[in-house]
């Protein structure tokens, strides 16, 4: 696979996760390429999120972290969704690798969904989980994709919540302070999730100033972080140099880096 067609693939979100190599790539792309035309249950039963619904998405993300999704599955459905949960990605593993379906509650079709999220923000959130499904790097994961909300507190506050249990955990303690009558417990995990979420900020805020000093260019600085390991961003921050591994990732890191390249649209 020449640099170039590497790069486009890039480009249309099939990013290569850490360590994988160019025959677990190309099987990956061929079993998602499969998937969006003959989805297996339970998507096969699930309505597709129409073309144009992407329209403004693709653009953000082009924008935003310099791809654009053109093979993602997407679909509308309540199925398996906790009442809580506008949306979810999927990410299953199969002979071909690792493959993302989008599942968007059916209130999402006509645009918003209880007033408060609206559709091009969770599409294009999940599209940003979706083109990391190759990476096992849950750290700054919700960072990038809370990154795309429109609401500035969302970008800030949203990455609060690294797993699901948390929620469940801060819960049960604020139930349990309703029945001691304190609520040292939950105050202590509120405040433990405040000062992590200070500090990863700090440290893709240090991360990306290391970048923009040699790359000058915030668009490019945006795209490197996303195909970065969680290690390699806390590397910058503490302004070390990236080791360079050989794989295809570091190949698309290497065009980044050197300025090679024109981002579409400028």
């Amino acid at each position: 696979m020449t640099d170039q067609e590497l790069f486009e693939l890039n480009q249309r979100g099939f990013i290569p996760g850490p360590g994988e190599s160019e025959e677990a790539f190309l099987q990956r792309l061929q079993a998602a390429r499969d998937f969006v035309s003959r989805p297996f249950a339970p998507f096969d039963s699930m309505e597709r999120v129409p073309e144009p619904h992407w329209d403004w998405v693709r653009h953000y993300l082009r924008e935003c972290y310099d791809f654009q999704p053109d093979h993602l599955a997407a679909y509308y459905s309540n199925r398996q969704l906790a009442p809580w949960q506008g949306a979810a990605s999927w990410v299953m593993e199969g002979n071909g690798g690792a493959l993302c379906a989008i599942q968007l509650r059916k209130g999402f079709f006509k645009g918003r969904y209880l007033r408060i999220y609206g559709r091009d923000e969770i599409l294009a959130h999940e599209a940003v989980h979706a083109a990391r499904c190759a990476f096992q790097e849950p750290i700054y994961e919700e960072f990038f994709a809370y990154f795309t909300s429109e609401m500035g507190w969302r970008r800030k506050l949203g990455p609060i919540v690294k797993r699901p249990s948390e929620v469940f955990f801060f819960l049960l303690a604020l139930g349990l302070g309703a029945f001691w009558g304190h609520f040292i417990p939950a105050a202590a995990l509120l405040a433990y999730a405040f000062i992590r979420l200070i500090r990863r900020h700090w440290i893709l805020k240090k991360a990306a100033q290391t970048l923009f000093k040699k790359i000058q260019d915030g668009r490019i600085v945006r795209a490197l972080l996303l195909r970065l390991t969680d290690r390699e961003i806390e590397q910058l921050a503490a302004k070390k140099i990236l080791q360079d591994d050989g794989s295809l990732r570091f190949r698309i890191i290497r065009h980044y880096m050197n300025h090679s390249f024109n981002l579409r649209g400028v």
